[in-house]
C-alpha cells in the first residue's frame, strides 16, 4: 500500500489497526484521528508530520524517524520505540506507558506535557525526573523517590504523595490542590513556589 493509498484511507475513517506499512515515508503528511494500532510501522518517516489524536498503541515503532513531528493528544502506549528518533516532536497530550516513563526518566529525558493521569508509580524511583507541563492528576506516588525532580508547571492534583522524597524538586507553578501530603519530605520554599487552590505564593 503506498502513503498516498493510506492517507485516503485515513481521511474516510478507515481502520489501519493490524496493518503492515514497514517503511513508508509519512513526512509532512496529516494523519490526525489515525487507528494505527497495533500496526507494522518498522521504519516509517514521519519527519514533519501531524499525527494529533493517533492510536498508537501497541504498535511497532522500532527506528522511525518522528523529528519535527507533533504528536499532540497520540497514545504510545505498549508501543515498539527501539531506535526510534523524536527530536523536536510536540508531545502534549501524548499517552506513555509506565514501563516507558520508567526507562525515559533514567535515560535523562525530558517529558513535556506528557499525559501520565491516574498511573500507579508507588515507591517508583524518580530522581531526578524532568516532567514538565505534565498531567499527573490523580498520580499514585506514595513513597517514590522524586528528589532532585523537575516538575515545573505539572498538575499533581490530588495525587498521593504521601511519604514521597520530594527534596530538592522543583515545584515551580506545580499544581497541588488536593493533593495527599501525609509524611511527605517537601522543602518548605519549594512548596511556596506550588499552586495549591486557596494558598497560591509563587517565589521568584
Amino acid at each position: 500500500m503506498s502513503v498516498a493509498d493510506v492517507v485516503v484511507q485515513i481521511k474516510e475513517g478507515k481502520i489501519q489497526a493490524e496493518a503492515s506499512l514497514t517503511g513508508l515515508n509519512f513526512s509532512n503528511q496529516d494523519l490526525s484521528g489515525a487507528d494505527l494500532s497495533g500496526a507494522n510501522l518498522h521504519g516509517c518517516k514521519f519527519n514533519g508530520a501531524t499525527l494529533h489524536n493517533v492510536n498508537f498503541t501497541g504498535a511497532d515503532l522500532g527506528h522511525c524517524n518522528f523529528s519535527g513531528s507533533d504528536m499532540s493528544g497520540s497514545d504510545i502506549t505498549g508501543a515498539n520505540l527501539d531506535g526510534a528518533e523524536m527530536i523536536n516532536v510536540k508531545q502534549v497530550g501524548v499517552r506513555i506507558d509506565r514501563d516507558r516513563l520508567i526507562a525515559r526518566v533514567r535515560s535523562g529525558w525530558t517529558l513535556d506535557g506528557v499525559d501520565l493521569s491516574g498511573m500507579n508509580l508507588a515507591g517508583e524511583d524518580l530522581r531526578n525526573a524532568k516532567i514538565t507541563y505534565a498531567n499527573m492528576q490523580g498520580c499514585d506516588l506514595e513513597g517514590a523517590d522524586l528528589r532532585g525532580a523537575v516538575l515545573y508547571e505539572t498538575d499533581l492534583s490530588y495525587a498521593n504523595l504521601n511519604d514521597a522524597d520530594l527534596r530538592g524538586a522543583s515545584l515551580k507553578r506545580a499544581n497541588l490542590t488536593k493533593a495527599s501530603r501525609t509524611g511527605a519530605k517537601i522543602n518548605i520554599r519549594a512548596l511556596k513556589k506550588a499552586f495549591i487552590a486557596g494558598k497560591t505564593a509563587y517565589l521568584d
